[in-house]
This record gives structure tokens, sequence and C-alpha cells, in this order.
């Protein structure tokens, strides 16, 4: 086939400029595999649960701010309201033990306990089988049973699953297809409802001396499951609803009557879902940060096409008499334009080489910072063609007819002389383009190098206590929780250990546990922890007054004892044996870290736990063998308890879980500082240029004038520079306001330090000096002959 003309032309043009070509290639490269990498994430985020195929029908039940409700609420709302044709109710657990086809203890991930009705109204497909219809079935997805049983045929197969410390024989009744990675419901095992009974008693146990019982299968009270409800194609949602507001009378909590119930669609579930209190094990996604991540995909592509103009501009003055030549030859406007829109999208589709290494990257990056299921999935879904398609074609036409325009308006006569393009040529625009680049490269760093300063103070300086060198190992069973005495001798014999503690909480958690008094005839609420003896102690809180917890006397009604933080003691005027709400008030503490520093510290009350139903176990540690420690603790409790996995970290590695969401912005911050300071480089790269192109004349009779190389490079470094320190001072007072605004997500925060600013300015000043001046030294070495020649 003869390739075009015009097609030659374009890649001769773009083999001659190699060095330019090359540079708007792969700038063009990162802004657009930027740009698809993030809008491939929005377009998979709100693709969640549109694979459903009654979806438009499906909804959550909510509860005022809470997305839980209780057991009886899904079969009633069936019963009475016959708008309503199906529901399920579904629980999920974040992981449990079961012995593998070898008998191997293992941990695995999503475990669910649903009705028997969720394969129907979410249309996943059983394809072996049935789903599980009594308490010792189990239904298992086709990824689990190949990990589990290989080859061999899963259906009757036996797992030994550990719910609520002991074993149970549960038969693999059904395998379904695996769920979407689009969906938000994503569990590997489904058990019948009826089993919950055995995971409560997990839960119960959990507060050890302090957990009660409950009828969850009668109780309007205990609100623990996902409820959905399939309405009729009919139906009209604010009817079903107007129903469902009798129900509220059923609870016996008077906050939760006065909360309504509402419906969520399904499809919104996975999105707008952050108004809610709602801690789940399921997906979860971010619209707000996610309509950040689009602009900011834009505004790179913004960026890109700038520079590439900026490229193409200085890569298109050295072909002025060309265009000039073929114009006075008779060349039409069209055709010139056509040549350059040619070139430019020809370009703009090279570019596609170096953007599909950045999604491949960005693919892996974005799920294990965001921990998203972006995979190529997303290419199933039309509208992602679409969007690849566009970006290119408009970027390189948007970039093609900026420049074909410049010089098609320029008379042959004006290009044969090769008079410069005068509308690219403002030096002004040219220049505080550039000032934005690096000005918004400042802004990142200086967010990425406060945020970490923060981290730092929040997992390093927890309010009075003492964090270093603590183990924490959780009792997994009862065996090793009534074994608690053996377990603390023998541990406190390891070389290295200081002291050893019990608790059902260990502060600073995740967890809030609220515990309600009575106080002047009314209620009121503390934040709550049980605690065993020492374990205060043990993270070095200082009594105010009082006592430490003394051995534990159930018979003696220790349990009447409490201790009392500083805030709560001013708060409500206590003193030490004192009695409060019939509790003797056995100390006060001074106020210390019970969470994370997003929250003040508040009133708390302390509680002493029965040694036999910790749940907890701390180790203090002189620091100098941690990890022998920690490898000799796990033994002993394998020895006690084979058929447990002790679970062995430190309050570091714990105080770190509460800084997630922070430790993804910063990555995200630090890649798009990565991707930012690239695409500043690359528009810097084609300024400096184009600007050595148009002085290579004054640079030539300088030299021939007997100017040394270093004057000719401060005469070039000094002009971007000034520009850089424009930008710096632009880029300021925004990064102030930005982390300012940022640090009042916290209630303890470090300092907006000078430093960090001054840094991250130094920092592009030196990226930006050592990009021109290599460019410059080029220029300035070069034989003076060469560049008069070219006038």
């Amino acid at each position: 086939m003869k390739i075009p003309h015009s097609v030659k032309i374009s890649f001769r043009s773009i083999l001659k400029n190699k060095t330019q070509s090359l540079i708007s290639i792969l700038g063009l490269g990162i802004g657009l595999g930027c740009v698809f990498l993030l809008s491939l994430l929005y377009i998979h985020e709100n693709s969640f649960d549109s694979f459903i195929p009654q979806k438009e029908n499906l909804y959550r039940v909510l509860r005022g701010p809470v997305y839980l409700t209780s057991y009886p609420l899904g079969s009633t709302i069936k019963e009475e309201i016959p708008l309503v044709d199906n529901y399920f109710r579904y629980y999920q657990d974040s992981d449990v033990e079961l012995k593998n086809s070898h008998h191997d203890l293992v941990r695995d991930k999503r475990f669910a306990y649903a009705d028997t009705s969720l394969f129907t109204c979410l249309g996943i497909k059983i394809l072996q089988g049935n789903s599980s219809r009594s308490e010792r079935e189990i239904c298992i997805s086709a990824s689990t049973a190949n990990r589990y049983f290989n080859k061999e045929n899963p259906i009757n197969q036996i797992l030994q699953v550990k719910i609520n410390n002991r074993f149970l024989s549960l038969r693999v009744c059904g395998v379904y297809e695996d769920f979407p990675q689009n969906s938000r419901l994503y569990p590997n095992f489904i058990c019948n409802l009826d089993l919950i009974r055995e995971s409560l008693g997990r839960h119960q146990r959990y507060l050890g001396h302090f957990g009660k019982a409950s009828e969850v299968f009668k109780d309007w009270d205990h609100f623990l499951f996902e409820t959905y409800l399939l309405l009729n194609k009919n139906a009209d949602p604010q009817n079903v609803l107007r129903h469902m507001q009798a129900y509220k009378n059923k609870t016996v909590d008077e906050k939760r009557r006065d909360q309504d119930y509402d419906l969520q669609i399904v499809t919104d579930i996975y999105l707008h879902s952050s108004a809610l209190y709602e801690i789940t094990e399921s997906r979860t996604g971010n619209a707000t940060q996610l309509k950040y991540l689009l602009v900011i995909s834009l505004f790179i592509l913004l960026i890109a096409v700038v520079n590439y103009v900026f490229l193409t501009k200085a890569k298109m003055e050295n072909r002025l008499k060309d265009f000039g030549v073929q114009k006075a030859m008779g060349a039409s406007t069209k055709s010139i334009l056509k040549q350059v829109l040619l070139e430019s999208n020809m370009l703009s589709f090279l570019s596609l080489f170096p953007a599909s290494l950045v999604v491949l990257w960005g693919f892996p990056f974005i799920n294990n910072t965001l921990e998203r299921t972006l995979g190529i999935e997303v290419f199933m879904i039309w509208q992602s063609w679409v969007v690849l398609f566009l970006v290119v074609i408009v970027t390189g036409s948007i970039s093609g007819i900026v420049i074909g325009l410049t010089i098609t308006s320029r008379s042959s006569v004006d290009l044969i002389k090769g008079i410069k393009l005068k509308s690219l040529k403002g030096k002004g625009w040219t220049n505080s383009v550039l000032s934005i680049h690096f000005a918004i490269f400042i802004i990142l760093v200086t967010g990425v190098l406060i945020i970490k300063k923060q981290l730092h103070y929040a997992q390093t300086s927890s309010k009075n206590i003492e964090t270093e060198n603590v183990i924490i190992c959780e009792f997994n069973s009862l065996e090793l929780s009534k074994q608690y005495q053996l377990i603390t001798n023998e541990v406190e014999k390891i070389p290295g250990v200081i002291c050893t503690a019990g608790s059902s909480l260990i502060p600073p958690v995740n967890l809030n546990m609220p515990v309600t008094l009575m106080y002047e005839n009314h209620k009121v609420r503390f934040d709550g922890l049980f605690m065993g003896k020492g374990m205060l102690g043990l993270l070095g809180v200082q009594f105010l007054d009082g006592f430490d917890f003394g051995d534990f006397h159930p018979d003696q009604n220790d349990e009447n004892e409490v201790i009392f933080n500083e805030s709560a003691a001013k708060k409500y005027k206590l003193k030490v044996g004192e009695l409060f709400n019939g509790f003797n008030v056995r100390g006060i503490v001074k106020d210390f870290s019970g969470h994370s520093f997003h929250s003040q510290i508040q009133p708390m009350v302390i509680l002493q736990q029965d040694p036999q139903k910790m749940n907890l176990f701390a180790i203090k540690t002189s620091g100098l063998n941690n990890d022998e420690i920690r490898k000799k603790a796990g033994e002993f409790f394998s020895k006690l308890s084979p058929d447990v996995i002790v679970n062995i970290y430190t309050l570091k590695e714990q105080i770190s879980e509460f800084y997630k969401k922070e430790q993804q912005q910063v990555k995200l911050l630090t890649a798009f500082s990565f991707f930012a300071i690239i695409l500043s480089v690359m528009g810097l790269l084609g300024m400096v240029l184009n600007a050595i192109f148009l002085k290579r004349k004054e640079i030539g009779i300088r030299k021939v004038n007997g100017a040394k190389t270093i004057e000719i490079l401060r005469m070039l470094n000094c002009d971007f520079a000034k520009w850089v320190i424009f930008s710096f001072v632009f880029a300021c007072p925004i990064a102030w306001y930005a982390m300012h605004k940022w640090l009042e997500n916290f209630a303890y925060k470090t300092e907006l330090s000078w430093w960090i600013f001054v840094l991250s300015g130094l920092i592009a000043m030196g990226i930006a000096l050592l990009t021109v001046s290599f460019q410059s030294w080029r220029a300035a070495t070069r034989n003076p002959v060469e560049s008069l020649r070219y006038e």
C-alpha cells in the first residue's frame, strides 16, 4: 500500500528533530497516561454494582445515619409490605481460621453470612450444587474452590472452620461464580445466616467480663446486618418507606425511635456512603476524592498540552522557511494546516507508547495505594474506549490547530525571512506558564513534607503514653485466655521482657467503646476501656491520685472499682475514694491518647477486666531483642494452643493503621509531584530550546567579542531563575492555606515549619537550574561561527 506523501513528510520532520520530538512524545505521553489512568479509575468506580440485573429496584435499608439494621426487619417487611418482592440480610467477618485439605491451619478473609436469596437478588450464578440451607453448610466461590480443592470436586467436601473458638465441620454445598471486581460485596465464603449465633459469641468474648449475650434473631435493638430489599418493578420507594416507618416503635432505644428509615439504591452505596456511620469489611469508595482526582487529571492534561505547544513551537521555528517556500509555490492554507495537524496527531498517537507504560505502572499503584480493584476489566466498559480515543484526537488536534493557525496567518515573505511566530512569542505568557508549573510542584512537595511531618508526630508522640517497645498478642482462643497467669509467668522469663499485662483494648485504639453511667439523675457517656492489672503502668500512664487495679477477685466485686482520666475528674468533680454511680473511684490518671490524633481526649472511665477473659496480652520490652521475643512468645502460644493463629504486632504498628488515609495521600501526592516535576522539566526544556534558538545570534556575537562561558550561562539562567522565585512566592501562601486547612482534621497537630517551604523552593530551583544549565552550556560552548551562520 502506498504511503501518502503528507505522512512521509511528517515522519521525516519527526526524525529530523529527534531530540525535540522525543521530548514532545514523552511529555505528552506522561500527561495522557495520567489522564487515561485517572479517567479509567473514574469510570471503574462509577460502575460498581452495575452488573446486578435488577439494580434499579434493589435498595439497602438505612436507619438515620447508620446502615446496620436488626435481624427481624427484613422478614417483617417482606411479610407485611406487598411491594417488596424479595430481600436478603448480610453480615461479613474480616477473616476466619480454618483447616485446608492438608489439615494446615490457615487464615482466610471475606467470610460472610447471608440469606440464600442473596444469589437471586444480586444475579450471582451458582456453578455447582446449591446455596447453604442449614447451619452446617457452606457455599464457596470458584477461586476459593480451586485454592482449597484444586481439581477435586468440592461438593460435599468438609471444611473445618473456627467460629467462636471451636472448629465446626461445614459441608461444601455449592460453588458460586466469583463476584465481579466492581462489586461492593465480595465474599469468598457464604454461610447460612443461622450460623451467626456462633459468630456473635466471639464478639461477646471480646469484651470479656463485660460481654453480654443477646438474642439477635428476636432483638430489634441489635443492629448488625445490612438489609437489602428488592422492590416490585412498579413500586414507589417512597410508598414503601411510609410503611416502614411504623417499625421504628419496635426498638427500645429512644434515640433510634426518632431516626427515620430510608432506602439507598444499590448503585449509590459504594460511592455515596461517606456520610453514614459505616464500619464495614466491604469495598467502599470516595466520591469527593474521585472528583479531585478527575480534576487533577484534566489539569495534568492541560499542562501536558501547553508543554507540547511550546515544544512544537520551538521545533516549528526551524521550519518557517520551509512553510514559506510551500506557501510561495502555491500551497493552500488548508494544506499547510492539514500537514501541521497530521504531524501533531502522529506525535499524539506515538505518545500512546509512554502513556501505556504509565497506565501499566499506575494500575498496581492505584490499587495498592487506594485499595482499589482497577484491572483490565475496565476495558470491557465501552466508555473507556471513547475516553481514550477522544483524549488522543482532541489533544493532538488542539495542539496542531494552535500551531497551524499561527503559521498560516503569516505571509510567505515573512515565513521565508524567518520572522518569528509573534502570537506565541509573548514572553510574559511563556514565563507565567513556567511559573504555574513550578508553583504546582512546590505546593505538592510542601504537602508531602507536611503530611509526613504530621504522620511522624502522630505516630511517635501519643499523649502521655509510652508506645515504644510494646508488643501486642491477640488471644484467639479461650484456652489462651484461661492460661493467662501461666503465660504471664513464662513470657516474663524471656530475656528483654520488662513486664506484661492484659486488656480487652490497648490504647490508642480505633474502636470507641462507650460506657453509660448515671450522674445527677441523667445518663452521661464516657469513653470506656477494659484493662487488667498493670496495663496502665506498662503504658507509662501517670496517676495524679490513687492507685492502679490490684489482683482481680470477682467474689469481692472488684468490678465496682473504676479509674477515671483527668478530663472526667474535672468535669464531674471526682475524687479518689468517693462513689460515682455506685462505683468506687480507685484512681485518677493523667489524660492520655485513647484514640488517634484526629479526636480530642474525652472523659474516660477504665474498668477492670477478668484476667481469664482477656482478649489482648501486652509485652513491654527493653527494645534490644524484640524480634526474638516475638518469635519465642509465638512458639509458646503454639504449644499451649496448637489450633490457634496468634496475631503478634507492635503498638506502633497498631497506631500506624489509624493513619492509613493520610499515608495514601502521601503516596498520591508523591506520585503527582513526580509527574509534575517531569512535566515542568519538559516545559522548561521546550522554553530553553526556544530561547536559545531566538538568541543564537546574540550568543554568537557575545562569544566573538570575548564573552566567557560562565557569562553566557548566567545570562540564560537568570531569566528563568527569577520566574522560579516568583513561582515560590506565589505558591507559599496557597500551600500554607491548603495545609493549614488539612491540619484542621487533627485535634493534635504539628507546626507549619518555615523550613519546609524553603526546602520545597530550593528543590524546585535546583531542578530548574540543572535543566537550564545543561542546555545553556551546550549553547555557550558551541562554535560562534555556527550560531552566526544561521543569520
